[in-house]
């Protein structure tokens, strides 16, 4: 059997018809969504899953007992589970169970394989089991296990790709294998609705796409889409859609992921691998994780609704509004570390009537200040009035127009924010920060500059002023000791 039953019906299909599909320069992901990577130690093999800062992943060549899962997280790199020959699907049980499937007991040196595994505490042992051992159901069992999902009436269903006619999906429940769904072709993804809507991928023998649905007794429901050009895997996204992974952009040149919406319509969602192959989606985070063919990282994508390139989950200022005038000036650069003064000002124009009501006095402030290589300054000045003992907090006019913080000791250097409001121009922001005797490592290999001030991150109270042309740019003066930008 070989490393991926679905993925090389179809890679044998574009290579022997249309030419090898090779890796694009970077996956490009839709308007509104941005990509990023995960590096692994090796050769990303099956799949992935993720909860809060772990994620599970295969690794390996294929081949008798060459693969096995790791996880990486906050500790580094452990490896959970050993001698597996070729990895399919994973899912993760609410206890921390990890399931995965392997197909290929034939494999030279294979000591177990077509089956189903249960790898148990995935998400916190420090030692690995080995795939001998904790089979669910016996070796052979289902002998093109493709994916895995858990459902809700205590069982897993494993996609079985057997072939025209022959590919089938099983049910696996108190240790015992049989028949839940059979007349598929190349069985591809699994991937379950939250009304437990359940959706099942097939490729037929003429190399076309399609996903059907079920109901969990295995009533069928219909088809979702057809005429795709592949269909590896299946995950359904919080906006419903389901993501189906490997098709191919309309000249061969690379692989997708598609959104196919409730209607059936499909949208591009990105495009660049060499072959999409198995996906875990993030509800939290908002984002896709993609196993591509033959590389050693997770690509990732992610809701980028304001196409800043930033992740929604991670950036501060989703749906920024743009500074203007945006002045920024960073002294004392060429000293020792810990003198440094900074200034960032700019006016933004903000939705109004202010929702919730503009209150920088109680909500407090942020300031961010990244390079190309990532976050140079991320401060938060917490809200709360002015203490006349500690000369520290907000103080605010009468008219609820205007805000200033003051330090005398400052928040990373930051000492005094003032934020003012413009009533002749209903939305008008205007701000300023200052800082001394902080420390600002600004370099030359940090540019362009990107400088936020958030207000209130959760209502969109923030603007981003950005120092790429065609905006503003920024230059260090001859002796390096002063950067301004704007």
């Amino acid at each position: 059997m070989t490393t991926r039953i679905l993925s090389s019906f179809l890679v044998l299909f574009s290579s022997t018809v249309l030419g090898a599909p090779t890796r694009s320069a970077a996956v490009v992901a839709a308007p509104g969504y941005a990509v990023h990577t995960i590096p692994t130690p090796n050769t990303v093999q099956g799949g992935v899953v993720r909860q809060g800062a772990a994620i599970v992943v295969g690794q390996g060549s294929f081949g008798g007992g060459t693969e096995q899962i790791i996880r990486l997280d906050g500790a580094g790199t452990t490896v959970i589970a050993t001698g597996f020959n070729s990895l399919g699907g994973f899912d993760l049980d609410t206890t921390g169970t990890l399931y995965v499937v392997d197909n290929c007991q034939e494999c030279m040196g294979a000591a177990t394989g077509d089956t189903l595994f249960a790898i148990p505490a995935a998400l916190t042992r420090t030692t690995a089991v080995t795939a001998v051992g904790n089979e669910v159901v016996p070796a052979g069992a289902i002998p093109f296990a493709q994916d895995v999902l858990i459902v809700p009436n205590s069982s897993v269903l494993v996609s079985d790709a057997a072939g025209p006619g022959a590919g089938r999906v099983v049910r696996v429940q108190g240790g015992v294998a049989s028949n839940f769904l059979t007349g598929f072709d190349y069985t591809g993804g699994l991937a379950l609705k939250p009304d437990n809507t359940l959706f099942v991928g097939n490729v037929d023998a003429s190399f076309q796409g399609s996903v059907f649905k079920f109901a969990l007794d295995g009533t069928p429901l219909g088809t979702l889409v057809s005429g795709l050009s592949g269909a590896y895997d299946q995950v359904v996204d919080n906006d419903g859609n389901v993501l189906v992974s490997g098709g191919f952009t309309p000249d061969f040149a690379s692989s997708t992921v598609v959104a196919v919406a409730a209607d059936g319509s499909v949208t591009e969602r990105a495009h660049g691998f060499g072959f999409s192959a198995e996906m875990f989606f993030d509800t939290v985070h908002d984002e896709t994780l993609v196993l591509d063919f033959g590389v050693s990282e997770i690509t990732a994508i992610c809701r980028d609704r304001d196409g800043d390139g930033l992740c929604d989950a991670d950036d501060p200022c989703t749906g920024a509004a743009t500074v203007d005038q945006p002045k920024l000036a960073i002294t004392k650069l060429a000293t020792p570390p810990g003198d440094d003064k900074l200034a960032f000002k700019g006016q933004m124009m903000l939705p109004f009537p202010f929702s919730p009501a503009l209150d920088p006095g109680s909500r407090g402030a942020r300031v961010l200040l990244e390079g190309t290589a990532g976050a140079l300054l991320d401060v938060t000045i917490p809200g709360g009035a002015f203490d006349p003992t500690t000369h520290t907090g907000w103080r605010a006019n009468t008219a609820g127009t205007a805000w200033t913080y003051k330090s005398p000791t400052g928040v990373l250097g930051v000492r005094k924010v003032q934020v003012k409001t413009v009533p002749t121009q209903p939305g008008l922001v205007r701000f300023a920060v200052a800082g001394k005797n902080g420390s600002y490592p600004v370099a030359p290999s940090d540019l362009p500059l990107r400088a936020t001030m958030v207000l209130d991150a959760l209502s969109g109270e923030c603007g981003e002023a950005s120092f790429t042309a065609p905006m503003p740019t920024c230059a260090f003066d001859a002796t390096g000791n002063t950067l301004r930008c704007g």
